[in-house]
């Protein structure tokens, strides 16, 4: 039996790294965020899901984290609203997403995001991390089904915006700035930019084992370019 420990605590460190957990003492839910007024003649677009793209990057840490793996997830069926006024301050943004919908380590995206990603995973290994983060131990998409973004404030800052929002995940409300590069024009608008997100600021903590040595790092990445329609209604 003494050869069987190292192999059994070699694969629970593997499967662990792709887990996380919710903190033990979630921060208190924050206040909604009153709604923006939108002046007249605010240009009004709808989000185009088919050819928008958000990707979250979420990385391995840790002494043994060459047992674990770098992860590709996706976002999908995005929906949202955004009206955009002649003064950026004024603008409002409002997104959703269905957590179900979320998708883990397609190989063409991860082929895509460089050197740390070019792990080739198999099908149940891919399908074991969406289960672990969409099951009750993480993001808990029977209870917490949609993941909201509502702008508070878009201000100017060195050559471009900052959207400063409210996202709310797992029933927990948090604010994120978000670099923001725009595009527009009377029928689209593209928006674009990458930013650093933690599971800390959304309520969660990385799982860890081995006191730390292997776990998934606090840190996320986050890239993304929406495209949205004009809409007149």
């Amino acid at each position: 039996m003494p050869g069987i420990a190292p192999a059994l605590l070699l694969a629970t460190l593997s499967v662990a790294a792709c887990r996380s957990i919710p903190v033990a003492r979630p921060p208190p839910p924050v206040a909604p965020a009153p709604a923006v007024a939108v002046p007249a003649g605010a240009m009004h677009y709808r989000i185009d899901a088919e050819q928008s793209q958000v990707l979250v990057l979420v990385y391995r840490d840790g002494r043994m984290a060459n047992l674990g793996h770098n992860h590709v997830i996706a976002v999908r069926q995005l929906s949202g609203e955004i009206s955009v006024a002649g003064d950026p301050a004024h603008s409002s943004w409002q997104l959703d997403f269905p957590v179900a919908a979320l998708s883990v380590d397609e190989p063409q995206l991860r082929a895509a995001q460089g050197e740390e990603f070019q792990t080739r995973l198999d099908d149940v290994a891919i399908a074991g991390t969406r289960d672990h983060m969409l099951g009750p131990q993480l993001l808990d998409a029977a209870h917490y089904p949609t993941i909201h973004l509502q702008s508070e404030q878009i201000r100017s800052q060195g050559d471009g915006l900052h959207l400063v929002a409210r996202i709310v995940v797992r029933g927990q409300t948090a604010q994120v700035d978000v670099p923001l590069a725009l595009e527009r024009s009377p029928q689209q608008l593209v928006a674009r930019g990458e930013f650093d997100l933690t599971h800390a600021e959304l309520g969660l903590t990385p799982y860890s084992v081995a006191l730390g040595a292997l776990r998934v790092a606090d840190r996320m990445h986050v890239r993304y370019r929406l495209v949205a329609q004009r809409s007149d209604e």
